[in-house]
């Protein structure tokens, strides 16, 4: 272990013997290092940079119903749960990486930032609250913001078992910030009620996956990848709510103030695949990599807003889906 820190913190280890002419992979060696060779007895580095257009969307953020009736008021068509638009949205990610003279292995420091607001609107006569006991409903409106800056810090080593084949098992840590906020507007004939949910979140923990490629010939391959993150995570979530009432003559009164601060588990999983294409150049001592792929994420419990009838709890999962295209040089 205490050799493995070394050749990460201070890579000036002396350079392992590498044949110069050589096909790749060679033929007679196991598990080969599939990265840049690496000449400087250090370390080289590479860049990575990804465009990423993903929809954002997370449980339990239905704000109001129609189609529910009683023996008085019978039901006559069929109503809908609204809950804010999923929509595409655009991101990125930037990531500096280091390929280390010892064995193949690479280190990578990577951020991911995402943005999102969606919003929707309902109309009808009888429409039914998800997050207050008004009544008399005739218009709703919601929307939802979300923030999120995230690193992960990757060592892995990319290595070939056979010689169309490459696996890249890595572990590291991954960290988060996060930024919510809720908006609900329900209106009456004469009344008018306000919900503001603001969620503050972080978390870190363990990051570990695998990056595999299947090589249909030199230069484009088959990638697949996955990585699962438990992170130690605090949410931070208050809700405020106000009241107009024009009938009785109250204004803007406050009827909701309550605050929820707690740590929780958020297993995060991590998959992606697609095509790519890359090249090595100079007798492979630089590496270029273009590829297209479909990502997907899933947060687990990462909505836990205060309801009314359940004010401690989950709601649902944060869930990203979408195009990623990544770019990457090795020096």
């Amino acid at each position: 272990m205490k050799l493995s820190v070394v050749c990460l913190l201070i890579p000036c280890l002396a350079c392992a013997a590498k044949e110069e002419n050589f096909s790749r992979p060679p033929v007679k060696e196991i598990t080969v290092e599939a990265q840049p060779w690496v000449k400087n007895c250090m370390t080289e580095p590479y860049l990575v940079a990804d465009f990423i257009y993903w929809k954002v969307k997370q449980d339990g953020l239905e704000y109001a119903a129609s189609g529910f009736g009683d023996e008085s008021n019978p039901v006559t068509s069929r109503g809908k749960v609204y809950a804010p638009d999923l929509e595409g949205k655009p991101g990125f990610r930037l990531g500096l990486g280091f390929n280390i003279a010892h064995d193949g292995w690479d280190a990578l420091l990577r951020y991911t930032w995402i943005d999102s607001h969606v919003g929707d609107r309902a109309e009808g006569d009888r429409l039914v609250s998800f997050w207050s006991s008004g009544s008399n409903i005739s218009r709703s409106k919601a929307s939802w913001d979300i923030h999120m800056d995230v690193i992960d810090l990757e060592w892995g080593r990319n290595f070939y078992i056979s010689r169309f084949l490459t696996l890249r098992p890595f572990f590291g840590l991954k960290g988060y910030w996060s930024n919510q906020q809720y908006r609900v507007r329900e209106l009456g004939n004469l009344t008018e009620h306000t919900l503001r949910i603001k969620d503050d979140n972080w978390g870190i923990g363990i990051r570990f996956g695998m990056d595999t490629a299947w090589y249909l010939v030199r230069n484009w391959s088959v990638f697949a990848s996955f990585s699962i993150a438990p992170c130690w995570s605090n949410f931070d979530i208050r809700r405020k709510d106000s009241k107009i009432d024009r009938g009785v003559g109250l204004m803007n009164v406050p009827v909701v103030n309550t605050r929820f601060d707690d740590y929780f588990i958020v297993p995060i999983l991590e998959i992606a695949s697609g095509v790519r294409w890359e090249v090595w150049f100079d007798n492979d001592n630089y590496h270029a990599l273009i590829q297209a792929g479909w990502e997907e994420q899933i947060w687990w419990g990462m909505n836990r807003f205060p309801r009314a009838n359940a004010p401690v709890g989950t709601l649902g999962n944060l869930q990203f889906q979408g195009l990623t295209l990544k770019f990457r040089f090795d020096f």
